[in-house]
């Protein structure tokens, strides 16, 4: 996989950063929690379309517009 992610953002001339230092796991991590709170709210079911997708926006838009309250 690498070999196909790392040359794209250099030929993008993007630079790619970590988001903290020497913690290199941080983004899996966020990606897991993130993973929890998509199959508390609609499940483990595969969902696949444009509508859907925008349902599942307004969804998770609303959950953290409750969360905020």
């Amino acid at each position: 996989m690498n070999d196909v992610v790392v040359p794209w953002p250099r030929e993008q001339k993007l630079e790619v950063t970590r988001w903290r230092a020497y913690k290199k796991n941080d983004q899996a991590f966020v990606e897991q929690k993130n993973g929890a709170v998509v199959r508390r709210l609609i499940g483990n079911g595969r969902f696949d379309g444009v509508e859907t997708a925008r349902v599942m926006g307004r969804l998770y838009a609303a959950a953290r517009d409750q969360r905020r309250k």
